[in-house]
């Protein structure tokens, strides 16, 4: 067949223009021919048929392209397909039985072929049949209900063998569907489909799930409530059925995990029909009529819990992503709050990285990339979005430093396309929303007023929660360009909605914010959430400072923390416009208590705007402590103004009467106490205010926790004895005994347990919980009484059914009281750690701002007993871990006129514990600690003071290379070196100098590493002979003392060497005392030594006076002719200990004499 040959080849190329053109000049050419062959209107159901009706050419291609199906060959499977879908589809007189026999003899595959074989096969048959389909020969007259069924069960059958066949063998099927409705026997064939196809209605893959949408949209007049039996409601996608959407969706089966063992990377066909019916506006009657769930409640099942939800694989996350993508056309300001949930951002968060290569990374940043672009094209959109990536609760930081933080990444994008007009819009929009609440499902996702589908209650209070937290959230970000009106604009709106309902008119309303009235009206639960919002709101506006005028004086644009632009705090806003508008007519006061604290609120408004009106007047220092005091005070009240407990409002009270005293005791001047001389003195303010701080940390309050911090600020300089006392008595507070808990240890070797402690737990262990005993005898009643016998023998007859039940519940009763008490015992002890917590934020604020105050050795005195005393308590690590932090790091100052007996008794107790310090950074705390109380006795002049500093170093040192399990270190005094000025360091050479001359000679040290380690302090403070030369002017006594610290190194260092090549340096079993690595460790360390000096002009000289005795020489060569102890590294440097006046010429010249 010369005519048609060259055609069939060109079918299976890999260029799918070339196989379009070989299909359309194969099928011309095969109509061309059947076109010559008599008419007739007979069906071929057999080849012979065939053969007789069809041309030869026709006869041939059909077989030819049937077998070709099979071929793996290039791109032979979609070229054949092709062309036999088109043959069929113009042959008219070709049937469907004669196709499905030619191509169920061409595919078949048999246990003998191999497993490619059989592959080929099976894809042969599902494009065969996908051909069949396409062709629409299905529909002719003939084709009968046999071969249909044959069809599907080919089809499912190969669909549930093989998995990565699942998808394109029910793609084939659901092509099928439109085709049921032209046959006679229509419901035969639905119910064979929902038989063999659906599994009986048991729904457990997308496949399914689509085959059966389509079936149910197609023909709704089918008794789908009795085929489906699973699935409730009028749709698939009802609300009754959305935990089995879940599982079908995100394609996960805890009984049938096999079901989905093949991934494939893109979005099933399913999520198609889901979209188009949720955003397609002509299927609004559909949804109308059907009444599927609402998109957000798919959405938040499926995709924020499912394929989102935390611990979700990576496949699913990369489906998430791609069903964003999809979404982001129909995107809008209704739809945001479904879309950026906190799963869905955290895994936007994590998974979004420029430099990523994985497939999950680059899609993150795809999508990232296509939201800013909507965002920045659409505001309310992108202020939205924008909201919801600033919430700290959904937005987390980068893994490491190779991701791209969302919130940087798109914020500044969305910021720059924001201007006041804008953001002034959407909060209008979030008012007009929390006004009237989306109550209808709309056609394509968004509003529409035009269908009238309700929404829940449950959803319109979820609606307004949204527009509340954004409007807060707006007006909190500092970025954007927020002004005063604003902000005040969302502060009114929601303290009116929290506190007051309209009882006239409410367009003749005197607040605007509630002239547009809520319809349906809000709920009590929307009220609380208002009031509780508000106060948050209140909170973070505490360290808001507002925008400056860009057109007023430097000295007019200095904001306040807490206040507007006119100086009005914000809390005071809230209040006043409570305690305004109450009076006036229409106006109705709706929260809780209200009758009980107007009276005491009016007082402290009162209050608060005498407080803003005095700090007016006065200086910089002294306005800042009344308005720190006002934002607390007005804090207090707006907590008890819109608080929900009885309770808690009058503790608030209580606390805003206290800080009004504090007030009072501040604005006295001049005047004296009425107290006697021999009472107690009067409470200074800041004690008054400390002790209320201190109160307040007792709350879960992170906003009070934060303005406790604020408000400390100003009042640190102002901080008295007593007021410390407050700090560190918490500090020092130790759980009672009865709470099991870590106590005080009396000395410092408390880790030896006392035997009679020993005794007395062992004894504890065996006593019975008497409490315990006595519950169970009252429930046990009158049988709990009598003799022990008789209550043995009479055990199953004292109790009937009846009163073993009411036992049964008396004794489950007292064990979950007991279980309780313990859960008590355990929050008591979190509550405690936490309370601790919050009192060391006092401290740090304190040594931060005034570590120049005597008052910081009391308190460093604290924390360093803090830090030890939960050094080894796992429960209060945290505690830990914080008095280490700020002992670490901020100890930058020096104070003066403290106690000087105090500050030593510390420093003893620091180098006590040094010595015997538990790890290294306890020691590297303790040495901070050290330098730090050094340095200030030593500033002070003191001579007593300093010559005791110098004694515990020294002690530190002797115990340092004399005691064998001190766990001293050299790095200890070179904290002390790096703290202490230039001046102030003759000591520390002192001490350097006096222990090598001691230690650094042969057995004076407990072992030689200590010995090395005496070389090494002297070392560290030749190190800062270049700070003292550049520091003083004077350096005479520290070149004495630089001379005395390398005539005694190397003194040390000649009888060191003397005794390492002498017989007395091997034990009794022969091994060296000091070894050749040792060796080596103290000739490097005292070569370092002179270099350094070397390199300081004013300490040259002194190296240049360093000429070598015979003893010296003596030494030196004998280290480099022993066997024993000498390498190429020590004979190197015995070339520079022969002379070490050379160390002070050039590198040159020293190497030309050396040579």
């Amino acid at each position: 067949m010369p005519t048609t040959l060259e055609f069939y080849w060109d079918l299976a190329s890999l260029d799918e223009s070339k196989r379009i053109e070989a299909a359309a000049q194969l099928i011309s050419a095969l109509c061309k021919f059947q076109a010559e062959m008599p008419a007739t209107t007979s069906v071929a159901t057999t080849e012979e048929e065939l053969n007789r009706i069809c041309a030869g050419d026709v006869t041939y291609g059909i077989k030819r392209l049937i077998k070709g199906l099979a071929s793996p060959r290039d791109g032979a499977r979609q070229g054949y397909s092709i062309a036999l879908s088109e043959l069929l589809a113009r042959v008219p007189c070709i049937s469907v039985k004669l196709v499905l026999d030619l191509l169920w003899r061409s595919t078949e595959a048999t246990k003998q072929m191999k497993g490619q074989e059989q592959r080929d096969m099976r894809f042969g048959r599902i494009f065969g049949l996908m051909a069949l389909v396409q062709s629409g020969i299905i529909t002719r007259a003939g084709t009968t209900a046999v071969e249909m069924r044959k069809i599907v069960m080919e089809l499912a059958a190969i669909g549930a063998k093989k998995s990565y066949l699942r998808e394109i063998s029910y793609v084939t099927l659901t092509s099928l569907v439109p085709m049921l409705g032209k046959f006679a026997f229509r419901d035969e064939l639905i119910t064979m489909f929902v038989a063999v196809a659906l599994d009986k209605g048991a729904i457990e893959t997308p496949d399914e799930l689509l085959l059966a949408m389509r079936l149910r949209r197609a023909y709704p007049g089918y008794d789908w409530y009795s085929a489906l039996p699973q699935w409730q409601g009028r749709h698939m996608l009802g609300a009754k059925n959305v935990g089995r959407l879940g599982s079908v969706l995100c394609e996960q089966s805890v009984e049938h995990p096999g079901l989905f063992s093949t991934w494939h990377p893109q979005l099933h066909r399913v999520w198609d029909e889901i979209f188009d019916l949720y955003f397609n506006r002509a299927r609004a009657d559909e949804v109308a009529n059907a009444m599927p769930m609402e998109f957000e409640l798919l959405w938040e099942r499926v995709v924020e819990n499912g394929l989102f939800a935390p611990g979700a694989s990576q496949f699913r996350r990369y489906w998430g992503f791609l069903l964003l993508e999809r979404l982001l056309p129909h995107l809008s300001e209704d739809t945001v709050p479904s879309m950026m949930t906190p799963n869905i951002v955290r895994a936007m968060s994590d998974n979004i990285s420029v430099k990523g290569k994985s497939a999950l990374a680059k899609v993150g940043m795809r999508t990232a990339e296509r939201l800013s672009e909507v965002c920045e094209s659409n505001t309310k959109v992108g202020l939205a979005v924008l909201t919801h990536l600033l919430n700290q609760k959904n937005t987390i930081q980068p893994v490491d430093a190779a991701k791209t933080n969302l919130r940087s990444m798109m914020a500044n994008r969305i910021v720059a396309k924001l201007d006041s007009e804008a953001i002034v819009g959407y909060v209008t929009y979030l008012q007009q929303l929390f006004a009237a609440p989306r109550r209808v499902r709309s056609k394509s996702g968004v509003a529409d007023a035009q269908t009238a589908v309700n929404v829940s209650d449950k959803s319109i209070e979820k609606q307004r929660a949204w527009a509340v937290d954004q409007m807060i959230r707006v007006a909190r970000f500092g970025q954007l360009p927020i002004t005063d009106e604003l902000t005040g604009s969302v502060l009114r709106f929601v303290a009116a909605h929290a506190a007051f309902t309209v009882t006239g008119d409410t367009k003749k309303c005197s607040v605007v914010e509630l002239r547009d009235a809520p319809v349906p009206e809000l709920s009590a639960a929307t009220r609380d959430y208002c009031a509780l919002a508000l106060v948050n709101l209140v909170g973070e506006l505490n360290r808001h400072v507002s925008e400056p005028n860009r057109t007023a004086s430097d000295a007019e644009t200095r904001g306040l923390a807490g206040h507007a632009r006119d100086g009005t705090a914000w809390p005071t806003a809230a209040l006043a416009l409570v305690l305004d508008t109450k009076r006036k007519r229409g106006m109705q006061v709706v929260l809780h208590g209200f009758e009980e604290t107007q009276e005491p609120l009016t007082k402290l408004l009162a209050q608060l705007r005498e407080m803003a009106q005095a700090a007016s007047g006065l200086e910089a220092a002294a306005a800042q402590r009344v308005h720190m005091l006002e934002l607390l005070l007005g804090n207090l009240s707006v907590g008890a103004a819109f608080g929900a407990n009885p309770q808690t409002q009058a503790e608030y009270l209580e606390v805003a009467a206290e800080v009004s005293e504090c007030y009072a005791k501040l604005t006295q001047t001049g005047q004296e106490s009425d107290s006697d001389s021999d009472d107690e003195p009067e409470l200074q303010p800041v004690e008054v205010l400390t002790d209320i701080l201190i109160s307040l940390f007792t709350r879960d309050s992170s906003i009070l926790r934060r303005l406790c911090d604020q408000v400390f600020v100003p009042f640190a300089e102002l901080m008295t004895a007593r007021a410390m006392e407050s700090i560190v008595g918490v500090l020092q507070a130790r759980e009672g005994a009865d709470e099991d808990v870590v106590t005080e240890m009396d000395g410092l070797d408390a880790m030896d347990v006392d035997e009679s402690d020993t005794e007395m737990a062992d004894d504890n262990a065996g006593v019975i919980d008497e409490e315990l005993r006595r519950k169970i005898e009252e429930a046990l009643g009158s049988n709990s009484n009598g003799d022990d016998a008789a209550s043995e023998s009479g055990a199953e007859e004292s109790f009937d059914d009846e009163q073993m039940t009411v036992f049964d519940d008396k004794l489950a009763e007292i064990f979950r009281q007991k279980k309780e008490q313990k859960t008590w015992a355990r929050e008591l002890k979190l509550s405690f750690v936490n309370f601790k917590l919050r009192v060391l934020d006092l401290a740090d604020v304190f040594l931060t701002r005034q570590g120049d105050n005597a008052l910081a050795i009391q308190l460093v005195a604290a924390l360093v007993d803090l830090a030890r005393t939960t050094n080894k308590d796992t429960r209060n690590r945290a505690v830990h871990e914080r008095a280490v932090s700020i002992l670490n790091g901020r100890l930058t100052k020096i104070p003066a006129g403290f106690d000087q007996t105090e500050a030593l008794k510390l420093l003893e107790v620091v180098h006590e514990r040094a010595r015997r310090a538990s790890d290294q950074r306890e020691l590297e705390m303790l040495a901070g600690v050290a330098a730090f109380i050094g340095r200030a006795v030593l500033e002070s002049g003191d001579v007593e003071a300093s010559a005791r500093v110098h004694e515990l170093n020294v002690e530190s040192v002797r115990d340092f290379m004399g005691r064998k399990a001190s766990q001293m270190q050299v790095g200890f005094f070179r904290a002390a070196m790096a703290k202490q000025r230039a001046g102030l360091l003759s000591g520390l050479w002192t001490v350097a100098a006096d222990a090598v001359a001691e230690f650094g000679r042969p057995q004076r040290a407990v072992n030689v590493y200590r010995q090395v380690q005496a070389y090494a302090l002297a070392d560290s403070v030749l190190a800062t002979a270049p700070r003292v030369a550049s520091e003083l002017t004077d350096t005479s006594e520290f070149i004495v003392l630089t001379e005395r610290v390398l005539r005694e190194s190397c003194a040390s260092l000649q009888e060191t060497l003397k005794f390492a090549v002498s017989e007395a340096n091997v034990n009794a079993t022969g091994r060296l005392l000091i070894d050749g690595a040792r060796v080596r460790e103290i000739v490097q360390t005292v070569l370092q030594m002179v270099r350094r000096v070397a390199k300081v002009d004013a300490f040259r000289p002194i190296v240049v006076a360093l000429k070598p005795s015979s003893e010296w020489t003596q030494a030196v060569k004998a280290l480099e002719a022993s066997d024993k102890l000498a390498s190429p590294v020590i004979r190197n440097m015995c070339r520079s200990l022969a002379d070490l006046s050379l160390l002070a010429e050039p590198k040159t010249k020293a190497k030309a004499k050396a040579i």
